[in-house]
């Protein structure tokens, strides 16, 4: 039976995520401190690995018990900053790091995602990343994690992709549990250029996404409905969490209903 094998939280927009044992529902739909905090450049636009991909290369260990990050950007250069009142210091940090004025932004509630409409976890089958390192011999699992950054990990799938029934046609909803928490499936999530870089030097490799696209087209699994695939360039599955799941915790060993 599919359980909740990893819950992985991005405290700060594009950069490394912090493994944790449980999560709380905010009031917003999002997992507590999930992208809670992003970077924006003087336009306005969002900092991320997209069009900042020197920001791979930024290493982020958290300690959310303590509210605090330690940053490395070089083997000698490490510094930590409080979470909750250093912002403006770590704002200039990255100022200094890409040499433009950055400004920060925080929001507990809800958070920075990707998909503004489908803001709940993202979510993937272990199986489907032990399918791409079959493609992609090279890469480790830990790779993966970190190209695709996917907050629920699911253990227990014997497919490859088995989370792609969890959406169904267009602006339609799959209804599912893990643990006590009910999530609505949305819709498969479409991929950007970061998943072909490495996330350690940010090097792009042009024929991953070519070969991502072969590979997914030709091991598409029955069960997906395919109208909601544009391309084949997708992998997790978007989710919105109903209003009556604030408060609700998601932990590790949580069972899929």
């Amino acid at each position: 039976m599919p359980y909740i094998d990893k819950l992985i939280i991005y405290p700060i927009k594009s950069l490394d995520g912090v493994e944790v044992d449980t999560a709380e529902i905010t009031e917003g739909g999002a997992l507590h401190w999930d992208r809670a905090i992003a970077l924006y450049n003087e336009a306005g636009r969002t900092v991320n690995a997209k069009k900042y991909p020197a920001i791979l290369r930024v290493r982020a260990n958290f300690d959310l018990e303590n509210q605090e990050v330690r940053l490395q950007n070089s083997p000698s250069n490490s510094e930590t900053f409080s979470l909750t009142n250093e912002l403006e210091k770590l704002a200039a940090y990255f100022s200094d790091y890409f040499g433009e004025k950055l400004s920060i932004r925080q929001n507990m509630q809800s958070g920075f995602p990707d998909d503004d409409e489908n803001s709940g976890p993202t979510l993937v089958s272990q199986a489907s990343y032990l399918e791409l390192q079959r493609w992609f011999p090279t890469l480790s699992l830990d790779s993966f994690r970190k190209r695709f950054r996917a907050n629920i990990e699911l253990g227990g799938c014997e497919l490859a992709f088995w989370e792609d029934r969890l959406f169904a046609a267009p602006a339609q909803e799959v209804g599912f549990q893990l643990g006590e928490v009910a999530f609505l499936g949305k819709k498969p999530c479409a991929r950007c250029t970061v998943p072909a870089r490495d996330p350690y030097t940010a090097e792009n490799d042009k024929s991953f996404m070519t070969s991502f696209i072969q590979m997914r087209e030709q091991t598409m699994p029955t069960f997906a409905n395919i109208e909601q695939f544009s391309h084949y360039y997708h992998l997790c599955v978007n989710t919105v969490l109903p209003p009556t799941e604030r408060g609700k915790t998601l932990q590790v060993g949580d069972l899929f209903k």
